[in-house]
């Protein structure tokens, strides 16, 4: 796998928020968010060559594929939305930060909470604020269910009950001339002719109440 290219990219994905910061060539790097016991929250780890070029270090977080060898294969990008992040120059990274050695290089180890969130128009918010966003807009999605879908008092009884076997009490003979049912109740209809009186439509399967609710509507 060429890390190279696949900077590239991921790069491109980002280009016209770089275009939006004016920036031609930005620092770029794509970095797995880790948890770590003893730490709070998501790190990151940054090379001593980075953070010594004095320069802002802008970011994707990826998930890394492997391969049966643990070699890597491939990067996925970690979050859903891909969002842009920033690393702050820093020339007190030495003091701030802590060190660790690996064999041939050194990596300090970050917060991602010291990170700034780049949004498509180029302005910049905390990375507790995204995640707070984040977090409150999974809620919001998560009681969407739960709530009225449309603005009328009534569902489609139209739509429900031709889809839906139908519960009848009683029904009144459909043969019957209109001056016998004055004595018919609401134990004589269904479901269905009731939502046909709601909603005023001849949505009934009885003709005799169908014949009435064109009459009504047509005396409106």
């Amino acid at each position: 796998m060429d890390r190279k290219q696949k900077e590239r990219e991921y790069f491109a994905h980002h280009a016209e928020t770089f275009k939006k910061l004016k920036l031609a060539s930005p620092s770029f790097t794509l970095k797995m968010a880790f948890y770590e016991k003893g730490r709070f929250g998501r790190n990151i780890q940054l090379y001593e060559s980075e953070l010594k070029k004095g320069e802002d270090l802008y970011m994707e977080f990826i998930d890394v594929i492997r391969d049966e060898s643990g070699a890597e294969k491939d990067y996925s990008p970690m979050l859903e939305d891909r969002p842009l992040f920033k690393f702050q120059a820093n020339p007190f990274y030495e003091e701030e930060y802590e060190l660790r050695e690996r064999p041939g290089y050194s990596v300090y180890i970050i917060s991602a909470s010291e990170l700034m969130m780049v949004q498509p128009d180029g302005t910049e918010i905390s990375y507790s604020l995204y995640e707070k966003r984040k977090e409150e807009a999974k809620k919001a999605a998560d009681s969407l269910p739960k709530l009225q879908k449309t603005l009328s008092v009534f569902p489609d009884f139209e739509e429900e009950f031709t889809k839906k076997e139908e519960i009848v009490l009683d029904e009144a003979p459909t043969d019957l001339p209109l001056e016998s049912l004055s004595s018919s109740t609401l134990a004589n209809i269904s479901l269905r002719d009731f939502a046909a009186i709601m909603l005023v439509r001849p949505v009934s399967d009885k003709e005799w109440l169908n014949d009435m609710i064109k009459q009504a509507k047509s005396e409106i």
